[in-house]
Order: C-alpha cells, then structure tokens, then sequence
C-alpha cells in the first residue's frame, strides 16, 4: 500500500512478530521497481526490490545479481515464500556474511 519506508518499518517492529511482512509501493514508483517487500525477522527489518521485467512480463526479487527466480504475480511470490524460506540479507553489512532465512507467514493488517 502508500505506506513510505520509515512507516512500514515502524508498524512492523511495534507489531514485533517474526515473519510478519508487507508489500509497500515503491518510493520511486517507477515501472521497473513498483514495490518493496517489507519483512520483520530476528528485531530488523528488511526492505526488499520487487521489480518488473518488462522482457518477460514478469516479477523478480532483489538485485538480480545472484540469479533470480520469477513470478507472475506478487501475490505468487508472497505464496512461494510462504513454504519456501526467503534469504534476507542485510543491506548494512559490507562483507555480505550476515543472511537469515525466514518463511513468510504473517500477512500484516492494518486494522
């Protein structure tokens, strides 16, 4: 939804339930990167790229630099990871060692 960054990370840390996620539009709303998975695990919050391939008219995690797999819908990919575990890496950390793998299981509600 319209949630920005700051926000999507601040009701998933007060929520503070591993695998909890959310699917936030993209601030630079472009074409190519439309929106961002937004998941909570271990006390972080990692924001990652779902970006569009026009070629193949379809969605992809990520950078794309270690290899993707692709979906045709965001909500197939929310469906892969949920019994499939998600490598989370954190963007921070310049070695690139520190990864976590988690399900997503709790779609976040606003209510």
């Amino acid at each position: 939804g319209e949630y920005d960054r700051h926000k999507a990370e601040k009701i998933l840390l007060q929520k503070n339930i591993d695998e909890t996620f959310l699917v936030r539009d993209c601030s630079k709303k472009s074409k190519a990167e439309p929106y961002v998975l937004v998941v909570y695990y271990g006390r972080r919050v990692y924001n990652i790229k779902v970006r569009f391939l026009e070629e193949s008219q379809q969605y992809a995690l990520g950078t794309g630099l270690r290899g993707e797999s692709k979906f045709n819908s965001v909500e197939e990919i929310i469906d892969f990871y949920k019994s499939v575990p998600i490598t989370l890496i954190d963007g921070k950390d310049q070695s690139g060692n520190h990864r976590e793998q988690c399900y997503l299981t709790h779609p976040f509600k606003s209510c």
